[in-house]
């Protein structure tokens, strides 16, 4: 036979072998070493030798040489490694390429005993594909070369698996929910999905429902999704193979926060630290009460509610402060912010420093103390406020102006603090004493009795716009004309007798009082005047002089006005204008005081009712009365103190000559020796006058 149909030949039993000897092989597979399908042997001719021929005694070996080798003997084959080792559940079959040794042309790939169309590459290469029917369910199928005889053999298995797909997740639907949700289900789509396929949420499995190789269902769990966060879904398939897939991020949000109501909404500034409730929706365990924007130390009691502490340092300053809640992300965020009020607390005014001051004083610094006191704080005066110094929290000062102390009165001394709160503080009366007057002095310090409506001047300390004269405790109408200085009109009806005035000055409450008193004294018109009576029963004395007193016509005798004058003898005289200066009608007796020497002490005694000396003989013949010459006279007009003198002249109260005078009334009383030079009938030296009560 022709090598060109040995070759022929051994190719069509190759594939006959093909055809019905993989059933053998499978049959045999795992159980020992598989069973070689016989192949045709190729003789050292180049033909085959049929599997029916004896190989081991080379039947056909050429008869020309019969000690050779059987060249159809092959050596058993050697497998090192299969590629591809693995293929993914239900892909099409893969060709995989077998390496190894000693493969000859008849070497087949066995597929778990089961030999695989196979293409002979080399003695160290061989390839096959491998049935997609062998690729339906997940396994480890075993791979193996064999040799049919005359010699060859099988080879080690080499394993090679099949196993499930990686999965990939291309997307998650819901991709997120609100924190605080129930269970819910998620759909998560994408590739190599398969039977036992999980998803898992942050790492943890769920239930889940395989819908297709694209298509897994499960439910999150309410547990999973009660705080905020983002989570990691995947797909893992089971093994082998299998793995999982990249991740789809899944959003538990914090729902959004609103804030209905704070409680309390006010503060006074400067309190001590309190818990603020807050309420409203959206509240979760991470969310956070912000004060004018800062984050205070925050306990969530509910969903609806939350309490935080207030530090001191955040009341500090009055103001409208916001108050909002904040959840972090995701979700969450910040509240419409909801004013608390800081104020100011009602000021109280427990004292003030002085509580009064003199009217028409300097400027006077007022010290408020009490509580609750700020910078904003202002003293007011009645109302006005007034520039203010703050010293501490209990301690203001102000001052009040001169002008504000011009008048006696009071005011009205408050401290006022301003919005927000605030308010204003009970008053404390602060008291402008009227000074204490004084006087000094009065002009005219005398005014005669029956004088008109008098103006005074008194002058002194402490005068004010109300400021009142009194004349012996009676007010009179009065003008201030400066804090030294009154003007004030003494009525006629005050001097209509002889006093002594006092003048006081009275200053009206708050303060005040009476001053001192200046006199003003109402007396007699004394011009002229040579005695002035003083009160009744006053005596007064005179001495006659007669020896430097001029001389003048002589009366002629004793007895009842007119009288006459003796022009020949001329005498020395004296006059005295005398004037009754007590506050009453008088009688005025007049007498000589007579010697005791034994003598006749002689003298003419009259009056003249007028102001002025006569100056004519009829004037001093007009005299008033009688002219008295002691007993020899008529009636006996004789002096009390007449010595041992007949002839001791005396006009009195007793004898009848006594003269009756008014207030201030002025009379003139002569009297005139009988004769100067005679030692028989001397001068009286002294004459009396005395102030009788009617």
């Amino acid at each position: 036979m022709s090598s060109r149909a040995r070759l022929l030949f051994a190719v069509i039993a190759l594939l006959v072998v093909f055809a019905v000897g993989g059933g053998a092989g499978c049959a045999n597979g795992s159980t020992g070493a598989p069973e070689i399908a016989e192949v045709p042997a190729v003789d050292s001719g180049g033909g085959f030798v049929t599997p029916t021929e004896d190989a081991s005694t080379g039947a056909d070996k050429d008869a020309g040489d019969p000690d050779a080798p059987d060249p159809n003997t092959a050596e058993p084959p050697v497998l090192t490694t299969i590629a591809p080792a693995k293929a993914t559940v239900g892909s099409p079959g893969p060709t995989i390429t077998l390496t190894g040794k000693k493969f000859v042309a008849r070497s087949v790939a066995q597929l778990d005993g089961a030999p695989l169309p196979t293409t002979y590459v080399s003695a160290t290469e061989l390839t096959a594909t491998l049935p997609t029917a062998k690729l339906a369910a997940t396994g480890t199928l075993k791979v193996s070369v064999g040799t049919s005889a005359p010699g060859g053999g099988v080879s080690a298995e080499l394993p090679f698996a099949v196993e499930n797909p990686a999965p990939t997740a291309t997307a998650l639907a819901p991709l997120s929910v609100v924190a605080g949700s129930p269970d819910t289900n998620v759909t998560v789509t994408g590739t190599g999905f398969v039977t036992g396929a999980m998803v898992t949420f942050g790492g943890t499995p769920l239930a889940t429902t395989l819908n297709s190789a694209t298509s897994l269902t499960a439910v999150v769990p309410a547990a999973k999704l009660a705080t905020a966060g983002s989570f990691d879904v995947a797909v893992k398939n089971p093994t082998p193979g299998g793995g999982t897939s990249a991740a789809i991020s899944f959003t538990v949000s914090n729902p959004n926060v609103t804030v209905t109501a704070i409680n309390p909404t006010t503060a006074n500034v400067g309190s001590a630290g309190f818990t603020l409730s807050v309420s409203g929706t959206g509240f979760v365990a991470a969310s956070k009460v912000l004060f004018n924007g800062v984050a205070l130390t925050t306990t969530f009691v509910s969903a609806t509610q939350v309490t935080a502490a207030v530090p001191a340092a955040s009341l500090a300053a009055v103001g409208d402060f916001p108050v909002a809640v904040s959840s972090p992300p995701p979700g969450g965020g910040v509240s419409a912010p909801m004013t608390f009020r800081v104020t100011y607390p009602t000021p109280a005014l427990a004292s003030i420093s002085p509580t009064s001051a003199t009217a028409g004083s300097a400027p006077v610094q007022i010290t408020a103390t009490g509580t609750d006191f700020f910078p904003a704080s202002q003293i007011t005066f009645d109302g006005a406020a007034a520039a203010t110094t703050y010293v501490s929290n209990t301690q203001l000062k102000a001052t009040l102006s001169a002008a504000q102390l011009a008048a006696a009165g009071t005011i009205n001394v408050r401290v006022v603090t301003p919005a927000p709160g605030g308010g204003t503080s009970t008053a404390i009366a602060f008291t402008i004493n009227n000074p204490a007057p004084t006087v000094a002095s009065v002009a005219p310090s005398a005014v005669a009795v029956g004088a008109p409506n008098t103006t005074i001047i008194v002058t002194g300390t402490g005068y004010v716009g109300s400021s009142v004269v009194r004349v012996n405790g009676a007010p009179i109408a009065t003008t201030y004309m400066s804090a030294t200085q009154l003007q004030a009109v003494v009525p006629a009806a005050q001097l209509t007798a002889p006093a002594t005035l006092a003048i006081t000055v009275q200053n009206g409450a708050p303060g005040g009082g009476t001053s001192n008193a200046g006199n003003l004294v109402v007396g007699c018109n004394t011009a002229g005047v040579d005695v002035t009576l003083g009160a009744v029963g006053a005596t007064t004395t005179v001495t006659s002089s007669f020896g430097t007193a001029p001389t003048m016509s002589r009366f002629t005798a004793s007895g009842v006005c007119p009288a006459t004058l003796d022009g020949a003898n001329l005498q020395p005289g004296r006059y005295w204008v005398v004037q009754n200066t007590s506050s009453a009608p008088i009688v005025l007796s007049a007498w000589a005081v007579c010697t005791a020497s034994g003598k006749d002490d002689d003298a003419f005694l009259t009056f003249y009712r007028r102001a002025t000396t006569p100056a004519t003989s009829a004037e001093r013949q007009a005299c008033t009365g009688v002219v008295s010459e002691g007993a020899s006279g008529a009636g006996g007009y004789g002096s009390p103190e007449s010595g041992v003198s007949a002839w001791c002249p005396g006009l009195t109260k007793a004898n009848g000559g006594g003269i009756a005078l008014a207030v201030c009334e002025k009379i003139v009383v002569h009297a005139q020796p009988w004769s100067n030079s005679s030692t028989t009938f001397p001068p009286p030296p002294q004459f009396k006058l005395k102030a009788e009560a009617p």
